[in-house]
């Protein structure tokens, strides 16, 4: 690219409100498509950086790590998907969602069972039947336990938006490659948490996005880097890998940028257990912008 990383990128500025876009009258652009490489950015939204509504640590690095990566492998990134975690006041991972006996609803980070609503210590205020089985049948195939939230990327704030300098960036390779990036939303479904851009947590019926698993099986090479890597990058590689599996697709690789991925505090021993296993079982590679090389 004939313009400068810091002339599309500011260091200084990542986290802040700033809608001015690179002057770019000078980009000759070069487009190539080769189906070979796919990036893949989780949720890196304002909301789930240091400052937001559920920040995670480190998450401004990880934003810096993620778009120098991007702009250094340019030439031979064919497709960049991005996920946007779009969400209501009113959904089951809200407080809102919940009373206790008191009128009380539940504080951040609360984990509500389904023991729990059996036991009348939490109470469902809307789709009481749905919310009780979704519950049951999230704790009867192994998922997470359901976790309240605080409110974050609240669709039309700007919390809900990609940090502004890496938005800059996109707009960038959109021009330079003549590709638009592909934007993943996910998380509208008030009864469902959707941590993986594949499909919700549990649903009655089949919500998997083929077309979307579809597209990423035209790449050889697949690199992800998002927030948090606890909850949305893990569950996004683990639903790739197994959707794959399912249709005896193994012509891939998955790298894990960790210096472009954080976990949320007090999940990290657990994650890197889960990582782990998957490695060991898919084509999964734990890496880092410093190691991984295209040319």
């Amino acid at each position: 690219m004939n313009i400068l990383f810091e002339e599309i990128f500011d260091v200084n500025l990542v986290g802040k409100a700033n809608t001015n876009k690179p002057n770019l009258a000078r980009l000759k652009s070069h487009p190539t498509i080769n189906k070979e490489v796919a990036v893949i950015g989780i949720d890196f939204q304002n909301d789930f950086l240091e400052e937001g509504n559920l920040g995670v640590a480190n998450s401004y690095q990880d934003v810096r790590n993620f778009a120098k990566f991007v702009y250094e492998y340019i030439d031979v990134i064919d497709d960049i998907f991005m996920s946007l975690d779009i969400h209501q006041p009113k959904q089951i991972f809200h407080p809102a969602w919940w009373v206790n006996d008191k009128g009380q609803n539940p504080e951040p980070f609360t984990v509500i069972t389904y023991q729990d609503v059996l036991e009348g210590n939490w109470s469902p205020l809307y789709q009481e039947k749905e919310s009780i089985e979704y519950l049951r049948e999230l704790e009867a195939t192994g998922k997470k336990s359901l976790i309240i939230w605080s409110y974050h990327c609240l669709q039309g704030t700007f919390g809900a938006a990609i940090e502004t300098q890496l938005s800059n960036l996109l707009f960038a390779f959109s021009l330079y490659k003549e590709r638009d990036v592909h934007y993943v939303t996910k998380g509208l479904n008030p009864i469902s948490e959707m941590y993986g851009i594949v499909k919700p947590e549990y649903s009655k019926t089949d919500l998997t996005d083929k077309n979307l698993l579809s597209q990423l099986q035209n790449y050889k090479r697949i690199v992800i880097g998002g927030e948090a890597k606890s909850h949305c990058v893990l569950e996004t590689v683990k639903q790739i890998v197994e959707e794959f599996e399912k249709v005896n697709h193994n012509d891939y690789i998955i790298y894990v940028l960790e210096d472009c991925t954080s976990s949320i505090a007090g999940f990290e021993e657990v994650t890197e257990d889960e990582y782990k296993k998957l490695a060991v079982r898919y084509p999964i590679k734990l890496t880092t912008t410093k190691e991984l090389k295209f040319y």
